[in-house]
């Protein structure tokens, strides 16, 4: 690219003019389920984390004042905050908290539809940048695209939301570009990736309340050789991601729900052995072996030694997360969450172990067909065996997206795990089914911010 884009033409500026477009009543009904289901699961895990640990200790230090940053660390403390495949980024732990928070302190009514096209316009920024930034291999450069990613398309977000003007939208993107950070040296918990998240959604917001107040960002602050797509050596592709930001079609269909809390290349294995698993409790003891075969690609990225030695290698662990798998359907009845599988004291878990180790895994498997295949073999000779072509809530495929039952399923499921109050989670409800005819937002999530900031 020659030259520097001016405001006009800029990449920010292309963005805030598609956000002030949108208007929720012309988006197609299978985008508004997207986006209700989305925000449902995203305030379940809110309401099902806020008593993580993690969220005291943060507000012990930051105080009240920043509720992103605690709604965020809530969102994510389950590690089932929704997943975008393309990005390899949680949007909905960086939006959600943050447009939030901005509607909590906002000092006039937000209606339903204008945070129906806030959340629109986030996805839809975090799609784009990540296109022209091949955010799904940013990981092996060292940074983390839910950060990297995330403040600028928060603050597009809450601009969006709270109806700033173009100019003000623009700099607040351009605010946030310059605030992107995050790294992949995660700490053995992966606090830390919970922490760079949390910024995220504080700082996006911070970056839209600094181009309220006047502060100006760079009409390039993106594209050009210093900016956030610039610098990667990228920047000859940037303005061509302004086509992805205008759509149809719209990204947060395409976003997956995590429905296990590991790493998501063996979701769709993990899927399949439940699937054959089903409510028949069987005993660890009585499966001989289990054979798995996976992609190279997704091989390449999963932890091979074994055992692991922290919750963060557990999660990567072909062989202890599929183990995990057939010990909570038989010690629950189910296995499908696995919430508590990879805790510390779990790594130790003889009955997990055992099992493992009767686990094989080879990466064989052609990119071009099935994600995955599973053959369990039974002590008394039995044999059961499928391929995985994707997982329950993967939202790359129409057939396996979930809609608004499935999100409302499971957000009851997180309620109920949360213990939290009962009328609190029935409001947030009645919130965002209603959503785009709510006149005001406000009331249902200064109650959320009661509970998680008590």
């Amino acid at each position: 690219m020659t030259g520097v884009a001016s405001a006009a033409d800029g990449l920010a500026s292309r963005a805030a003019h598609a956000a002030a477009g949108l208007d929720v009543a012309a988006l197609d009904s299978g985008v508004l389920v997207s986006v209700k289901a989305h925000l449902l699961d995203c305030l379940g895990m809110i309401l099902a984390g806020a008593a993580d640990e993690r969220v005291e200790r943060a507000l012990a230090v930051t105080g009240p004042a920043d509720v992103p940053f605690a709604l965020s660390l809530a969102c994510g403390a389950l590690g089932l905050d929704d997943f975008d495949e393309a990005t390899r980024a949680h949007p909905g732990a960086v939006l959600v908290p943050a447009l939030a928070g901005a509607a909590m302190a906002a000092p006039h009514e937000v209606s339903g539809a204008d945070l129906a096209a806030a959340l629109v316009a986030g996805y839809q920024l975090f799609a784009g940048l990540g296109e022209v930034l091949d955010a799904g291999r940013l990981h092996l450069r060292g940074q983390h695209p839910s950060t990297v990613l995330g403040v600028p398309s928060v603050a597009l977000a809450v601009c969006r939301m709270l109806r700033s003007d173009v100019v003000t939208t623009t700099d607040a993107i351009g605010i946030g570009a310059s605030l992107s950070c995050g790294i992949t040296e995660f700490d053995e918990r992966e606090t830390m990736r919970a922490v760079q998240t949390a910024w995220a959604a504080s700082a996006g917001l911070r970056a839209a309340r600094l181009a309220e107040a006047g502060f100006h960002a760079s009409a390039a602050a993106l594209e050009a050789p210093g900016g956030l797509v610039g610098r990667t050596g990228t920047s000859a592709d940037a303005l061509a991601a302004a086509e992805l930001l205008a759509g149809p079609p719209w990204h947060i269909e395409q976003v997956s729900f995590k429905p296990y809390p590991h790493f998501s290349d063996l979701h769709p294995v993990s899927a399949v052995l439940i699937g054959m698993l089903g409510d028949q409790r069987l005993p660890p003891e009585q499966v001989e072996a289990i054979a798995v075969r996976l992609t190279p690609v997704a091989a390449s990225r999963l932890f091979d030694d074994f055992p692991p030695q922290s919750p963060k290698q557990a999660k990567r662990s072909a062989r202890f997360a599929l183990a995990s798998c057939v010990v909570a359907a038989h010690r629950m009845g189910r296995g499908s969450a696995l919430l508590g599988a990879f805790s510390a004291e779990r790594l130790a878990d003889v009955e997990v172990l055992g099992l493992a180790a009767r686990i094989t895994v080879t990466a064989d498997l052609p990119p071009q067909g099935p994600a995955g295949s599973v053959a369990v073999t039974l002590t008394d000779g039995r044999t059961w065996s499928g391929d995985a072509s994707g997982y329950p809530g993967d939202g790359r495929d129409p057939a396996l997206r979930w809609g608004w039952s499935d999100a409302v399923e499971r957000y009851g499921d997180l309620c109920v795990g949360a213990g939290s109050d009962p009328q609190l989670g029935a409001a947030l409800l009645d919130m965002v089914d209603g959503l785009q005819c709510v006149d005001d937002v406000r009331p249902a999530l200064q109650r959320l911010r009661r509970l998680v900031l008590r």
